[in-house]
């Protein structure tokens, strides 16, 4: 024990893992969502729960996007059984560790839901939030208590984030942007697809609609060539664009490069950031001004967070999105944000009223544009186990990624 007010817990008085288990769900969107890549009528993914030896439970979510990158769910299902032995009777710090060099031989998701389920576990113990947690210089050793004093200080409490118009009619596009300015959104992003006229009339439109001071973003998802990303986005300077996530094909780093030097339109890399060693590869091309980061995507939290500062440093400013998942997945995002300090453009969170349902008892409501970061210890927030039953299946079901 330390003087007062630092006490710390040795690495023997920390729970271990006794079982790991696992939930496959599959979640309808109401209203089906469009990009480029593809329209997305449901959503699956994994919830995972961390049982430990001192009866606590920790959390995590696995929500693969295949059309991006981090595995498919069945890659998933197929890891868990074999990390699950592994893990088992290690203690939680000892489980990270464990996990961390794993990075290039797990899907990155799997990585994220296990990570987040033994933070949510840790957290608990601590008595503090997740985003604390990701807030302390290291997990290698118990904390003391001045330092969780400290790092909960250093953490954000709300965090401002974007609405998502997916790609559909003008018409449509501008009474979403209408509504979304009415529920105190201050930043929108817009789906965009390859038609050259089209876009730069629905760009025009939305910008109109929702006036010079809402910052408009826009995604292309990898959908225009380097030629019509160069004629868009030159006729669109006149609009204030924040940026342009994924103009070019994912693998064309010189092309996106050429770009940046084209137009005066920040570009943001998406797609093509599929873990630490490919946001090195898009740094060193300087291919990109902007990163968008999904931890599902990118290994988990604290690999997230590792980017964040390594892009950081490169002069290159980040954003934390969901993959859609559900309410653990986003809880989880919001922690790294809040924990995060170099983040300062609005987070790609506010994705839960897109899925019929959450899977989680508490509500991460949106207000003004910002949602409030749980602070009750660990994660924040539960599983719903009437929402799990409902929505669980045994199986993927064939053709479902």
């Amino acid at each position: 024990m330390g003087s007062a007010g630092h006490f710390r817990l040795t690495i023997r008085d920390l729970p271990s893992i006794r079982e790991v288990t696992w939930i496959p769900y599959r979640v309808p969107l109401p209203s089906s969502f469009t990009s480029a890549h593809e329209e997305l009528a449901t959503r699956s993914g994994v919830i995972i729960e961390i049982q430990t030896n001192t009866g606590s439970i920790g959390s995590g979510e696995c929500a693969p996007l295949p059309e991006f990158s981090g595995g498919t769910l069945q890659d998933v299902l197929t890891c868990l059984p074999t990390l699950a032995l592994q893990l088992r009777d290690q203690t939680l710090p000892a489980a990270l560790k464990h996990l961390a060099q794993l990075h290039g031989t797990l899907p990155t998701t799997a990585i994220c839901g296990v990570e987040t389920a033994i933070l949510d576990a840790l957290g608990r113990h601590y008595r503090c939030s997740l985003a604390t947690l990701l807030a302390l210089p290291t997990l290698d050793e118990a904390p003391t208590t001045h330092a969780l004093e400290l790092a909960s200080s250093q953490i954000r409490h709300t965090i401002a984030v974007n609405t998502v118009i997916g790609s559909q009619t003008l018409d449509a596009a501008v009474e979403r942007a209408r509504q979304a300015v009415a529920q105190g959104y201050s930043c929108i992003k817009l789906k965009v697809g390859p038609q050259l006229r089209q876009t730069i009339e629905l760009i025009a439109a939305v910008r109109t609609t929702i006036g010079p001071t809402v910052h408009l973003r826009l995604d292309a998802n990898e959908a225009w060539d380097f030629e019509l990303a160069r004629s868009i986005l030159s006729a669109c300077e006149q609009w204030a664009i924040q940026y342009v996530e994924q103009p070019l094909p994912r693998s064309d780093l010189a092309g996106m490069a050429a770009l940046r030097q084209a137009v005066t339109i920040p570009i943001a890399a998406d797609e093509v950031l599929s873990d630490l060693a490919s946001a090195r590869r898009v740094l060193e091309a300087e291919a990109a001004t902007i990163f968008i980061i999904k931890p599902q995507l990118a290994g988990g939290l604290r690999q997230s967070q590792q980017m964040i500062r390594e892009a950081n440093a490169r002069g290159v400013q980040c954003v934390i999105t969901s993959t859609i998942e559900a309410g653990i997945g986003v809880a989880s995002a919001l922690h790294v944000a809040a924990a995060t300090p170099q983040l300062t453009l609005e987070c790609g969170l506010a994705t839960l009223p897109m899925l019929a349902d959450d899977l989680i008892q508490e509500t991460l409501s949106i207000q003004h544009g910002h949602i409030q970061v749980p602070s009750t210890p660990g994660l924040g927030v539960h599983t719903d186990p009437a929402a799990l039953t409902k929505w669980r299946f045994k199986e993927p079901p064939s053709g479902d990624n």
